[in-house]
């Protein structure tokens, strides 16, 4: 297949903000408790960023900027919001009490080590709260501007299980020029977790999105395992690509711009008016990567989770009767 008219490589952390507009908001809160979340697993959400400059066409979060009256389509990577007081925000909550004894997963809308922390520098605070705090925490970024904050990460380690995972559904470089136009190229997530496993923290690949009929052959997946292995990963998680309908549309219009004709049509046969692809198709896809991560000695993210529980604060004694 053909991809010569893709875009060139673009390692998306620049100086330049003339294509963002940044909207500075002071949050009210920043700890966001998932709904039916079990006690001591991943239990927590927050987001120091709404809109991500990576302009990944499939992005879930895309529907939320929609939310904020934004859109979907290219507001989404030029119309980026900052909540400029999420480490105090943060630091509050958590001198409350909230998420004691629990995992908190960052950056669930949108990457936190995205163009704008270059600018704002959110992340080194949130860090220093969190290692402080003894909480459990994971990430995911398609960024190597997080080796930034390395020191900061080793810190949060040595004093609570935490575990960074970098996104990357596919070695191909013409997937990312395609589906993730301004993220990191592959080679460069790679490093990442090579990065943080050489700095003895726990680092993780999110193996997502994996899209149908484009980065799903069994080779190239077994190729992606063995990458993120030999990288020093300690788990991986797939996850295939969903379409939303807000989305649906725009997602359509873009991949058929960027892939080649017959790619295309058997992406939206594929997907017909579904969100996913049929369960079926996911179990077999998610199966071949897990039994690949076994071999390689890589528990599912889930596992890694329970085999690390987070510090459980002490008990509240009761005040003696006088």
């Amino acid at each position: 297949m053909r991809w010569d008219h893709l875009a060139a490589d673009a390692l998306g952390v620049s100086a330049d903000f003339r294509d963002i507009t940044f909207h500075e908001i002071t949050a009210r809160s920043m700890l966001n408790r998932m709904r039916g979340a079990p006690r001591g697993g991943v239990a927590w959400t927050f987001n120091p960023y709404r809109g991500c400059s990576h302009a990944c066409t499939y992005c879930l979060a895309r529907d939320g900027h929609d939310h904020l009256g934004l859109g979907v389509t290219t507001g989404f990577s030029s119309q980026i919001v900052v909540k400029t007081n999420a480490a105090a925000v943060l630091e509050s909550e958590l001198r409350g009490g909230r998420a004691r004894g629990d995992w908190v997963m960052m950056g669930v809308a949108t990457d936190c080590y995205q163009r704008a922390e270059g600018r704002y520098r959110l992340m080194p605070g949130i860090l220093r709260t969190l290692a402080a705090h003894r909480i459990s925490f994971t990430t995911a970024t398609k960024s190597p501007l997080l080796a930034r904050d390395l020191d900061l990460f080793a810190e949060a380690a040595e004093r609570a299980p935490i575990l960074v995972m970098t996104s990357l559904g596919s070695l191909d470089d013409r997937v990312r020029r395609a589906f993730e136009p301004a993220a990191a190229p592959p080679r460069a997530r790679l490093e990442l977790v090579h990065t943080l496993a050489r700095a003895g923290i726990p680092a993780g690949v999110l193996l997502a999105p994996i899209i149908p009929y484009i980065g799903d052959r069994p080779a190239d997946l077994d190729a992606l395992v063995d990458a993120c292995a030999e990288a020093g990963a300690v788990t991986v998680w797939p996850d295939i690509m969903r379409i939303s309908p807000a989305i649906r549309p725009w997602f359509f219009a873009q991949a058929a711009e960027a892939l080649p004709h017959h790619l295309y049509q058997r992406l939206v046969a594929g997907y017909g008016t579904r969100r996913g692809m049929p369960d079926g198709y996911v179990r077999r896809v998610t199966a071949h990567i897990h039994a690949r991560a076994a071999r390689n000695g890589l528990p599912a993210w889930q596992d890694y989770i329970r085999a690390h529980p987070p510090h459980r604060p002490p008990e509240q004694l009761p005040l003696p009767l006088t």
